[in-house]
């Protein structure tokens, strides 16, 4: 049996699609009966938890071969680390209550670094106490999410640009899909290490700059959509405007910093590659629908 977390999200839902579609049992946490219901439908059984409940986490993991787990941020909250950090704390006490045989985490090019890496942190500290707490651990490392495209979708659509931190504009990055990470996630699931903790760095199809994602909006628009830079004295406030709390701003800013100065990196040169890519990722988006 395999127990997925987050499957209201893109990675999770694509992880149990996969598990099911291949016939293995499955097991999704969700919050209310009412997320559940569409997945019982398909087949899989429906725990309902928080991730705070240790009695109810344990419950839901109970039998499980395998799990898995991310830690999807709460941008709005004033202490949004303090709260990831919790979370994280109320995971592994649960996997460990359970004596969960392996565990797989959504974490995040760069978490070896325990500061300087905004949010990612947060994740590190996941991967970290998985280790300590002696549980068998996949931590699967991606790239930066093509989904975050979708952001800025407002100024694409309305203003004719695309505001990028990603910088300088030229910039080339790996960048990610979640389809391809949540496929990823199952194949570590389904495959677990001979090693405590084994790590999964995720790449992009390719690299991608500003221009080319500018680009290939132009493309998909059928008009010009210009690259422009955000300068970095306006991140923190551009992102508050967003609905970030101060704390979520800067360390998002953070983050963004330590990408453009290669602080956040991939350890190993010769990574997995995911295989959609930018071109395939905008044709998803369906522009013409959403007001071009």
């Amino acid at each position: 049996m395999f127990v997925i977390s987050g499957v209201s999200g893109n990675t999770g839902s694509v992880v149990a699609q996969t598990l099911i579609d291949q016939g293995q049992p499955v097991r999704v946490i969700v919050r209310s009966k009412e997320k559940g219901t569409p997945w019982k439908a398909k087949g899989a059984d429906v725990a309902v938890a928080d991730i705070s409940d240790l009695d109810a986490m344990t419950k839901a993991l109970d039998g499980a071969s395998g799990a898995y787990f991310l830690l999807p941020p709460d941008l709005a909250d004033t202490d949004f680390i303090g709260e990831s950090i919790k979370r994280a704390e109320a995971i592994v006490a649960a996997a460990t209550a359970a004596r969960l045989p392996h565990a797989v985490i959504l974490s995040s090019v760069g978490a070896q670094h325990e500061d300087r890496v905004g949010p990612i942190a947060t994740i590190g500290h996941l991967e970290r106490l998985f280790v300590k707490a002696a549980l068998p651990l996949t931590a699967v490392r991606p790239g930066y999410f093509l989904e975050n495209i979708q952001d800025v979708l407002p100024a694409v659509l309305h203003e004719g640009i695309y505001p990028s931190m990603i910088l300088p504009l030229d910039r080339k990055i790996d960048m990610v899909a979640t389809v391809d990470i949540g496929l990823t996630v199952a194949d570590a699931l389904i495959n677990p290490p001979s090693v405590p903790h084994r790590v999964v760095e995720l790449r992009g199809a390719a690299q991608y700059s500003a221009q080319d994602i500018a680009a290939a909006l132009s493309k998909s628009l059928g008009r010009e959509i210009a690259p422009i830079e955000v300068p970095p004295v306006a991140w923190v406030d551009q992102l508050k405007q967003s609905g970030l709390s101060q704390q979520s701003a800067e360390s998002i800013a953070e983050m963004h910093q330590n990408i453009n100065n290669g602080r956040i990196d991939f350890l190993d040169a010769s990574s997995r590659k995911g295989h959609i890519d930018l071109t395939r990722f905008v044709e998803t988006l369906n522009l013409a629908a959403n007001g071009s």
